[in-house]
Parts: C-alpha cells; sequence; structure tokens
C-alpha cells in the first residue's frame, strides 16, 4: 500500500464540514435545496475506486480541473463517517453545490495528478472500502 498518496479525512474535519454546512444550510434553506438537488441530480459512484477510476479516465481524455467528492453523515453513535456516495466534476457549479451541502473534497486535480504521473495503483490509494 503506498500511504503517500491515501488520504482519509479525520473526525475532527467531517465534523467541521458537517458542522458549518448544517448551520450555513439552517439559514438559508431555499438556497441549500436547490444545491441539494444539483447534487442528488447529479451522476454519482458507490465506492471511492469507482469515482478514482472515472476521474483518472476522464483526466487522461480530456484534462480539466477535476475533483472527487464525498458524502459526510452523522450515525446515530456520533461518528461522522463517509458515504458511498461520490462525485466527479469539473463543474464549478457543482464544486460550490458540494462544497456548499458539507461534502469533503478527497481528491483534487493535483492530487489525481500525482497518482497519473506516478503511474501509481488505484489499490494503493483507496482508503475508503
Amino acid at each position: 500500500m503506498n500511504e503517500e498518496y491515501q488520504f482519509r479525512i479525520s473526525q475532527i474535519e467531517m465534523r467541521m464540514l458537517f458542522e458549518s454546512a448544517e448551520a450555513r444550510m439552517g439559514y438559508n434553506p431555499e438556497f441549500a435545496e436547490k444545491h441539494k438537488k444539483a447534487i442528488q441530480e447529479y451522476p454519482y459512484f458507490k465506492t471511492e475506486k469507482e469515482a478514482l477510476e472515472n476521474a483518472i479516465k476522464m483526466m487522461k481524455e480530456k484534462p480539466a480541473n477535476y475533483q472527487i467528492w464525498a458524502k459526510i453523515d452523522k450515525g446515530d453513535d456520533g461518528i461522522f463517517r463517509i458515504q458511498d456516495w461520490w462525485i466527479v466534476t469539473d463543474d464549478g457549479k457543482v464544486k460550490l453545490a458540494a462544497d456548499y451541502i458539507g461534502m469533503a473534497l478527497m481528491y483534487d486535480n493535483t492530487r489525481l495528478g500525482k497518482i497519473i504521473n506516478n503511474n501509481i495503483n488505484i489499490d494503493d490509494v483507496v482508503a475508503y472500502w
């Protein structure tokens, strides 16, 4: 496993993303619903590996500023977890919506480029199974 390229988001970071998004969305429910709907309607992947494979394929075919975002949820036990909802996008509006509703930015263009340029095996990168 190539831990240099593997990324896991901490409980502190997930809590901050989740709670700040909840507060932000509470101030403007109509705006929040617009962004939630945009994300719900956007194509998604159920696993990190699928999202990563797709992003790398897209970058090789058409280089752009791709990002991979993942949904976060808070369990009944108070633990924050990455959900089986991953999106790959280069669309600024989708990135804004993902950020607004508290999704976690898991891969940016730089991280994806390093994986491609260094020919890193995807299985060595995936942190969420």
